[in-house]
């Protein structure tokens, strides 16, 4: 008999509508990694948002019901415009490991993000879904490294 999971993967692309003066810039991202660290953690959900020219790029796991209320919320928000949705599907296991990270491009990042070419598939609107998660794995295993954590495979 086949059982249906309630763990699921939501991975969705925005155009950002934050700042681009970066004082205000800063001060509305550490708003946003506080305010979605508060959230993921109270509904269990892991994440990892990618800031990056202009565009926000999200891979979400958790519950299927705390995913959807957390991206009706998402869906809404005035921090962005035009969210289109990836990829959203059951998972057997989680692969994400922060409640929520927010990624730049910055020297620790650049080569990733460069080799990805996200910007320019997003610029497009094409992304594919299995190209956006190997994107978040290397930037999570980055991330890792970075605390000096060993990637978990």
């Amino acid at each position: 008999m086949l059982t249906r999971s309630s763990l699921s993967r939501i991975i969705y692309y925005s155009r950002s509508n934050l700042e681009r003066e970066p004082g205000l810039l800063r001060e509305q991202e550490q708003q946003l990694v506080r305010q979605c660290r508060r959230q993921n953690e109270f509904a269990l959900i892991t994440s990892i948002l990618v800031h990056d020219r202009g565009y926000f790029c999200q891979m979400m796991e958790g519950d299927r019901e705390a995913l959807n209320q957390t991206f009706r919320k998402i869906s809404v928000d005035n921090r962005h415009k035009d969210v289109r949705i990836v990829e959203w599907r059951e998972i057997p296991r989680r692969e994400l490991l922060p409640s929520f990270e927010l990624i730049e491009r910055n020297l620790m990042t650049q080569e990733i993000l460069e080799r990805f070419e996200i910007d320019e598939e997003l610029a497009r609107g094409t992304p594919k879904p299995s190209h956006l998660h190997d994107c978040f794995h290397a930037l999570q295993a980055n991330l890792l490294a970075k605390r000096g954590i060993e990637a978990l495979t």
